[in-house]
Formats: structure tokens, C-alpha cells, sequence
């Protein structure tokens, strides 16, 4: 374990180090409101801000569930996906842990120890419901400890107006089309981009993985890290190739998609742009724009199989003293299906149970979403390195896109991450 820890950077030999400190120490776990192992009064639950939805949701929530638990009391702290990693770093290290966080990495948490098991902390009924897709990536050496909290498939949206006036009546299917109606939108006057590419810091992996695995590669292959295989490599180059071409808008390797690529395509300057099918953050500006839309898989090469990549973000517990019957509680009670969608409606994302995907089908513009869900590839949350690596990609991904960044020894670099060494 220790040879493997020391793969994973700061967050987790901060967190194995507050374990120590914790099982070393008064009992009391850390944790708001228990000591000596007796049963927890209160608990903190830190959530990510993904809408201006969020905090009145949870608010609505935690009343209800505090006055059908009488005593019982949820801490809500909401922090923006900008600052929550560093945050919750700083927990860990002053030992300051939540009872209940909700992230988009689990395996480092796990693997130091810190979390509950998913069946130690929801019923038998939540467990089953969760679909097995995500419960699968939730796993950490073959036990799931991550909750499946919500989702999102990705894929290339295009303005039909530009394709159309490019002379395209349908987007491209294959790299070759995809540089042939770049080219054309390119031409047009207006000065349209072609392609808007968020290779930032914000979700740069995001976007790169979709290409890799449109190009037959991934970033694992047969249980070994691939981040530098020859497929990959040559989707990265294809990327700095569009962006030295000028089929992208200007430093795509600083752009991210919020503040960057998405506006751009709300605007009605994009031909095509990687967008979350679905997701309100995207879509109320593009839809009050009135830009008239479509959605595809990103195109493929060398007759990659099309895919379209999920993403899911989840829920844990930290276990503390006297916690584990309160954090129960209130997870069994949030995952309660009509609870679980009305979260799910307020931020405009997926779900991962089967009981409230019945719900929501019932609404007809979601209903053509959930049937991509089955087509989604997932990236390797459940090792326990992905969390280092990402933050490497984060500062270093884009940097191959510069006219002087060189694609192959990015990988490399990243590469040697995945593996430790």
C-alpha cells in the first residue's frame, strides 16, 4: 500500500495521514456533534454548486428531511466547482473532513481508508438501484464506496445554419469529414470557428478523451495505462493540427467551456462545439439564443466504434464516530425517487437509478438522453491515481496545443503518472 500511495500525490497521503491522526487520536472522529461513539446529532454535507439551483434545493431538502427527523440536524456548505478540490484538500490536511461530500473522484478517499462502504451507509433497496453502469464505476478494489450521485453523456453539438450554409445537411462522421466541413465553415464570411476546443484547465480531459476514444483508444487497455498509446498520440496531434490550421478560436489549450466555448456557441459563432446533452449550464443560453442545434458522437477514425462519453460525479461518506446511522438516513431519504429527480430537474442532469430514469422519461426532451446513457464510455474513476493525473492534464494538456508544444512528450509525461513512476 505504501509503494501505491506514493503514486498519489498530496490529497491522498494527506488523507492517509489524517486516518492515522484520527485512529491515533480522542475518538471523537473529528466530526461535528458525536464523541466517544455515541450517535451524532448533526452532520455537514459538502455539495459542488453546479446551478444557481443548488442551494435552494438542498435547503428545501434538508428542511423537510430535519422535520421528519425531529433533533437531526444537515450543515449544507456549497462551494463552486472552481474552488472545491483545494478546499476539500485543506479539510483533509486539518482533519476537518465532511460527513458527506459530493465530488467527481472517489478512489483516493477510498483506498486511504476514509470512506464507508456504499452498503454500510444506503438501504438494499438504494443499492439495487443504482443502474450497474455506475455503480461499477464506483467501485474501488472490487467493494463500491462511491454513490452515484449524477451524469452526463457528452458529445459534439452543431449550429445547423452553419453546416447548412457550409453545405452540409448533416454533421460529419469521420476525421476526414469533420476537417472538410472545418475548411468550408472556415471560408464562410462572418468569420465563424469551425470548432470551438476547451483543452483548459477546467475540463480539457474531458474533451481529449472523447477524441481518444473516437480515434480507438482509451486511457486504459487491458487493465495497463495507455495515456500515451499511438492512437491517443495521434488524436492530441490531430487537435494541435485544427488549432495551427485555425479551425478553433484562438489558445483553445487556455479555453475552457463555461466561460469560453460554450458563450461562443450561445452566440451563434460556432459550427460545432463539445457540449453535455442536456445540462442546463449549456443549454438555457443556446436554447434563449434561439440557435437551432443538433447533437451527434464526435466523428471517429480508423472505424472507432461511436460513442459518447459519461461522466459522473458522486456522493461518499467519511466515516466518524457516530455518524454512520444519520448519514444513512439522510442518503436513503435524498435517493428517494421523486427527492432524486426534482434534484436532478433543478440542475438540468442525469440520473443513476432506474427509479427515477422512469420518472424523468416522462419528460419527452430527456427521454432521447437517457437511451445515450447506454452508449457512454466512462473514464477510470475508480483508480485511485486518476485524481493526480487529472491535475496534471489540468496544467499540462493544453500546453501541447501551443505552437510549440509537442503532443507525444505530453503523454509521456502523463504517462509516467498513471504509473507511478
Amino acid at each position: 500500500m505504501t509503494s501505491r500511495r506514493s503514486r498519489l500525490g498530496g490529497l491522498a497521503a494527506a488523507a492517509a495521514l489524517a486516518l492515522a491522526l484520527t485512529a491515533c487520536g480522542s475518538g471523537s472522529g473529528g466530526g461535528g456533534g458525536g464523541g466517544g461513539g455515541g450517535e451524532q446529532q448533526s452532520i455537514k454535507l459538502v455539495v459542488a454548486q453546479y446551478t444557481e439551483g443548488t442551494r435552494p434545493y438542498w435547503d428545501k431538502l434538508i428542511k423537510s428531511f430535519e422535520a421528519e427527523h425531529p433533533g437531526k440536524n444537515v450543515d449544507l456548505q456549497v462551494i463552486d466547482w472552481g474552488n472545491l478540490q483545494s478546499q476539500v484538500n485543506t479539510m483533509v490536511q486539518t482533519r476537518q473532513l465532511p460527513d458527506l461530500l459530493n465530488i467527481n473522484v472517489f478512489a483516493d478517499y477510498a483506498e486511504a481508508g476514509l470512506l464507508y462502504r456504499a452498503d454500510e451507509v444506503v438501504s438494499k433497496q438504494v443499492l439495487s438501484d443504482f443502474l450497474p453502469a455506475f455503480a461499477e464505476n464506483a467501485s474501488y478494489d472490487g467493494a463500491q464506496y462511491g454513490l452515484p450521485f449524477v451524469a452526463t453523456v457528452n458529445g459534439m453539438y452543431y449550429n445547423k445554419t452553419v453546416l447548412k450554409e457550409a453545405g452540409f445537411d448533416k454533421p460529419p462522421a469521420t476525421w476526414d469529414e469533420f476537417r472538410a466541413a472545418a475548411k468550408a465553415i472556415k471560408a464562410l464570411p462572418g468569420g465563424y470557428v469551425p470548432y470551438a476546443l476547451a483543452m483548459g484547465a477546467e475540463a480539457g480531459d474531458y474533451e481529449f478523451g472523447t477524441w481518444v476514444r473516437a480515434n480507438g483508444g482509451d486511457w486504459r487497455t487491458d487493465g495497463k495505462w495507455t495515456v500515451n498509446g499511438e492512437r491517443n498520440a495521434e488524436a492530441l496531434e490531430f487537435l494541435k493540427s485544427l488549432a495551427q490550421e485555425g479551425y478553433t478560436q484562438p489558445n483553445p489549450g487556455q479555453t475552457n467551456r463555461p466561460d469560453g466555448t460554450w458563450p461562443l456557441f450561445a452566440q451563434g459563432k460556432v459550427g460545432m462545439v463539445y457540449g453535455s446533452f442536456g445540462t442546463r449550464a449549456f443549454l438555457d443560453r443556446v436554447e434563449k439564443a434561439g440557435i437551432e442545434y443538433g447533437t451527434a458522437p464526435h466523428p471517429t477514425n480508423h472505424g472507432a466504434e461511436p460513442a459518447t462519453h459519461g461522466i459522473q460525479d458522486y456522493l461518499m461518506a467519511f466515516k466518524k464516530d457516530g455518524n454512520q446511522q444519520l448519514v444513512g438516513d439522510f442518503l436513503n431519504y435524498f435517493y428517494q425517487a421523486g427527492n432524486y429527480a426534482e434534484y436532478l430537474k433543478v440542475e438540468g442532469l442525469l440520473p443513476t437509478t432506474a427509479s427515477a430514469s422512469e420518472v424523468m422519461r416522462k419528460d419527452p426532451k430527456i427521454s432521447p438522453i437517457l437511451d445515450m446513457v447506454a452508449k457512454a464510455r466512462f473514464d477510470p474513476t475508480s483508480q485511485p491515481v486518476w485524481a493526480e493525473l487529472r491535475g496534471t492534464m489540468a496544467a499540462d494538456l493544453g500546453t501541447a496545443l501551443a505552437p510549440d508544444g509537442d503532443p507525444r512528450a505530453v503523454l509521456a509525461k502523463l504517462q509516467q503518472v498513471a504509473e507511478g513512476s
